[in-house]
């Protein structure tokens, strides 16, 4: 119960501020023209605190819970992301002014914040949610790992078509529905890579390598299309107040793309070492204590 008050609290911090949405009608001229409380959210930052309060709490608490080191940074680094993409300044200049900052945002949530966060969870903690989730059909993706891929770069390439973008930002619930969405299938799409319980581990260590190499290729063409056109393809940035004389729309948008082009490459490459030094360790052990099942 007190999970769920914590997660309506964290959607409420930032939701009041339309968040993702970039209606032209409402953007002020200069940053400047924001209020503290617009720039930075501490309602959003307060919530993320409690949600590790609650995690470090259950960690120490619990005998069962088991969390080393690397997980409890990577979970802290996690929520911190969701904080700089959410309710900070970023999230004002990607949701108002700026494609590449919208890419910039969406990278983050989308291709770091997750891995991150399932590194920091333990079998424990999920397999309560799991155990809930089987008794939909929903379940039957997350026992997919192709599906789970093809859903989130599907989606995402889908997203980036001009004319899906331009309507869906200019609806402040759509663009609201279609990032959660968004969020939510992308963990769905990191689960098969970095499970944080037994039962979703259905890859071996090459599998998992060859699996981000296809999630890189699969992302890989809107990419393309936003870095090598010949036109500002985004008329709601296009139409934006421009901060950044040496940044006109087409050259904006198409650092967007070589944003999320390489923080995904930079994170499929940390996340392939990862797997590979585990699995590594994992063989070495082996040849010790060969009758001995490793996970995590």
């Amino acid at each position: 119960m007190k999970g769920i008050i914590i997660l309506i609290v964290f959607f409420i911090s930032y939701l009041p501020r339309g968040v993702y949405a970039s209606g032209i009608e409402d953007q002020h001229l200069e940053l400047s023209s924001y209020t503290f409380f617009e720039l930075w959210n501490p309602l959003l930052f307060i919530s993320i605190l409690l949600i590790l309060r609650i995690y470090l709490f259950k960690i120490r608490k619990s005998k069962e819970i088991f969390v080393n080191g690397l997980g409890k940074v990577t979970f802290f680094c996690g929520l911190m992301i969701i904080f700089l993409a959410l309710g900070s300044p970023l999230h004002i200049l990607g949701d108002k002014y700026q494609f590449s900052a919208h890419m910039l945002e969406q990278s983050l949530i989308y291709i770091v914040m997750p891995p991150l966060v399932l590194l920091g969870l333990s079998e424990q903690m999920v397999t309560p949610i799991i155990n809930f989730v089987k008794k939909y059909k929903i379940f039957i993706i997350l026992r997919k790992p192709l599906i789970s891929l093809l859903l989130f770069n599907v989606l995402f390439s889908f997203y980036h078509i001009p004319v899906i973008f331009d309507v869906l930002v200019s609806n402040t619930i759509l663009h609201n529905i279609t990032h959660i969405i968004l969020t939510i299938t992308a963990f769905f799409m990191w689960l098969p890579v970095v499970p944080p319980t037994k039962s979703l581990e259905s890859l071996s260590a090459l599998k998992k390598i060859a699996y981000l190499f296809g999630a890189g290729v699969l992302l890989t063409p809107a990419c393309a299309l936003i870095i090598f056109a010949d036109s500002p393809m985004y008329t709601t940035y296009a139409n934006a107040p421009q901060l950044f004389e040496a940044l006109p729309p087409l050259d904006d948008q198409q650092l967007g793309g070589v944003i999320m082009k390489v923080i995904q490459e930079i994170m499929f490459g940390s996340i392939i070492g990862y797997v590979f030094f585990k699995w590594a360790k994992i063989e070495s052990l082996k040849d010790y204590v060969p009758d001995k099942v490793f996970y995590k």
